[in-house]
């Protein structure tokens, strides 16, 4: 019966070539694509190369796809099932501009986030602590050099009794220079935190 109206679905709405790569995608496919690797000081758990990974990533971002945001968490859960210190610290999502906000309907890192370690205790998660001052022409669209002027003061820390002599973890879902989490970073570190670490779904 939901096969036969998911047919019909598809027939009137035809699926984009992603969304119909990660439908069918398993989180055992996922695991697979867990491949780390440190730049610029940010790890990264996955390679944004691999169209497996690009079709997830973009399907969360653009989409709202909730099966592509929750293979992701589990590409995160993995990586935090190695490293258990990273589950009793305060996780900060790469904030969205008031504006994307309003337009998108969600902050798709914030989603993942949600779906990371369901099956035990969540982990604390702070949403308002990082703030994006102003909406930020796409990174994807820029220059290196262009990057790091593009996220100038794009940020502001709130809240800062919150993050004193805690480990954080500031999370965005791709990273290419490290430009955006590194300017997250800059905000934060005045506040006095005990570390920061940076870490992007794809690299």
């Amino acid at each position: 019966m939901y096969q036969s109206l998911e047919n019909v679905i598809d027939f009137i709405f035809p699926p984009s070539p992603e969304a119909r790569v990660v439908r069918a995608l398993t989180a055992d496919d996922c695991s697979s694509l867990h491949k780390e690797s440190s730049t610029n000081g940010v790890t990264a758990l996955s390679d944004f190369r691999n169209h497996h990974t690009q079709a997830l990533i973009h399907e969360a971002k653009f989409h709202g796809s909730v099966r592509a945001q929750r293979l992701l968490a589990g590409i995160l859960d993995a990586y935090i099932e190695k490293h258990p210190p990273l589950k009793s610290a305060l996780w900060i999502p790469i904030p969205l501009s008031p504006l994307r906000v309003r337009t998108r309907g969600y902050n798709q890192v914030m989603e993942i986030l949600r779906y990371t370690a369901r099956n035990e205790q969540p982990l604390t998660v702070l949403e308002h602590v990082l703030v994006r001052t102003r909406d930020t022409v796409p990174q994807t669209t820029l220059a290196r050099d262009e990057r790091i002027l593009n996220m100038r003061d794009a940020f502001r820390g709130e809240n800062p009794e919150l993050i004193i002599e805690r480990n954080l973890v500031i999370l965005d879902d791709v990273t290419t220079t490290g430009a955006t989490l590194h300017a997250a970073k800059a905000v934060l570190l005045p506040h006095g935190p005990a570390s920061i670490m940076l870490i992007a779904l794809a690299h």
